[in-house]
């Protein structure tokens, strides 16, 4: 439900709520890997990208979308991981241009579930591979994998694993965030608490 704190609150607020949340959560229960921990930082992340595309600041979520890539692809390491099991976070980038398309849609007054479905749906893809994309940054490029530790040999194999399980992820977490986020934002649009 990440995505959705960022489309209601914005980026700020949607991040704040999201870092709330993750530290709530690891204090409650804390991951067995302390490491773990900090990739909380990844939801909030996603959350505000979520607020900056529901804002139209979609520039911003491009630009992190770049500097990680890049980052990532630079690194020493990226010629041991296969390029390709991080596809699903290409395509991510390769949609935040519709997620503007049909965000800008609801701005100009359309409302319907007709715009906002692929809006909430298109949106919470681009939100939830940046998250990804944030932990792949932390685990490769700020080097945590070391802290785990994990050989450098056994990245390939964790990243191929990935590559079929974080889809899958994504995929959930856009539908839930679709049922539950079209009937709520109308009701919130309807009730005058959202723009």
């Amino acid at each position: 439900m990440i995505p959705l704190e960022g489309m209601i609150g914005g980026p700020v607020l949607g991040a704040s709520a999201a870092i709330i949340g993750v530290v709530v959560g690891r204090v409650a229960k804390p991951e067995f890997f302390f490491v773990e921990n900090f990739f909380g930082i990844a939801e909030a992340v996603g959350a505000m990208a979520a607020g900056f595309l529901f804002t139209r600041r979609w520039k911003g979520v491009l630009a992190i979308y770049i500097f990680l890539l890049g980052a990532f692809l630079l690194h020493p390491l990226a010629k041991v991981i296969p390029l390709w099991t991080l596809w699903n976070v290409y395509l991510a980038f390769l949609m935040i241009l519709p997620a503007a398309y049909f965000v800008k849609r609801l701005s100009d007054g359309k409302r319907g579930a007709k715009i906002l479905f692929p809006a909430i749906a298109l949106t919470t893809f681009v939100s939830v591979e940046l998250d990804v994309m944030i932990r792949v940054f932390m685990l490769i490029v700020l080097g945590l994998y070391q802290v785990y530790p994990i050989p450098i040999d056994l990245l390939p194999q964790i990243f191929i694993v990935g590559a079929f399980t974080t889809p899958v992820e994504a995929v959930y977490a856009v539908v839930a965030c679709t049922v539950v986020g079209v009937p709520l934002l109308i009701s919130l649009k309807k009730s005058g608490l959202t723009q």
